[in-house]
C-alpha cells in the first residue's frame, strides 16, 4: 500500500511537469511585459515631471478650471484627476465625500497597476522551485537505474527552472519597487491637490 501511494505521488509530480513549465513560460512573458510597461512609464514620467513642482503650480493660479497651458503642464495623473473632478461638477454639485471618493478610486487604480508584478514576485520563484524538484525526482530515479546521461539531462532542466524562476521574480521585484514609489508620489500629490480643490469649493460656496 505504501509503495503504491509513493508511486502515485511520483507519477502525479511528473504529470505536473508540463503545466509548471507552461506557467514558467507565462512568468517569463509576464516579467518582460511588466518591465517594458515600467520602462514606458518611466520615460513618460520623466517627460511629464521635468522640473514640475505641484506647490509652484498651485501658486500660479486656481486648481479648478485652470488655463489650458497650466492644465497641460500637469502630469498625467494629476491632470486626469482635475478633469474627473470638473466632469463630476458639470453633472451635479459635489456632495460631501465625493472628492475623497475620487481620490480613493484613483489610488485603487494605481495599486491595481502593480498587481501583476507583485504576483510574479511570489509565483516566479515558487514555480522555479517546483520545476526544480520535479526533474530531480526523475534524476534520482535515473541514477538508481544507472542511466547517467538521463540523470544529467534532468539536472540541467532542474537548475534551468531555478534560474528562470529567480530571474522572473527579481525583475518583478524591481518593477514593483519602482511602481510603489511612483504610486506613493502620485497619491501624495493627489491628496494635496484634493485638499486645495476642497478649499476652493468651500470658498466659492461661501461667496455664492
Amino acid at each position: 500500500m505504501l509503495s503504491w501511494l509513493e508511486n502515485g505521488l511520483f507519477a502525479l509530480g511528473q504529470v505536473l511537469r508540463l503545466p509548471v513549465m507552461l506557467l514558467l513560460w507565462g512568468c517569463v512573458f509576464g516579467s518582460v511585459y511588466v518591465a517594458a510597461a515600467c520602462l514606458v512609464e518611466w520615460v513618460a514620467r520623466r517627460r511629464d515631471r521635468n522640473a514640475f513642482r505641484l506647490s509652484r503650480w498651485l501658486e500660479a493660479g486656481p486648481a479648478l478650471d485652470p488655463a489650458a497651458s497650466r492644465r497641460q503642464s500637469l502630469p498625467g495623473s494629476l491632470r486626469g484627476m482635475v478633469d474627473e473632478v470638473e466632469a463630476r461638477r458639470s453633472r451635479a454639485p459635489l456632495a460631501e465625500g465625493d472628492l475623497e471618493n475620487v481620490v480613493l478610486e484613483r489610488e485603487a487604480r494605481l495599486q491595481r497597476g502593480a498587481n501583476l508584478a507583485r504576483a510574479l514576485v511570489r509565483v516566479g520563484p515558487s514555480l522555479g522551485l517546483i520545476g526544480t524538484l520535479i526533474p530531480m525526482g526523475a534524476s534520482l530515479a535515473s541514477l538508481a537505474s544507472g542511466n547517467l546521461q538521463a540523470m544529467a539531462g534532468q539536472m540541467v532542466v532542474a537548475f534551468t527552472t531555478t534560474i528562470i524562476g529567480l530571474a522572473t521574480g527579481t525583475v518583478a521585484y524591481v518593477v514593483t519597487t519602482f511602481r510603489q514609489k511612483w504610486a506613493s508620489e502620485d497619491v501624495r500629490e493627489q491628496r494635496y491637490l484634493a485638499e486645495r480643490i476642497a478649499g476652493e469649493l468651500a470658498q466659492s460656496q461661501a461667496s455664492g
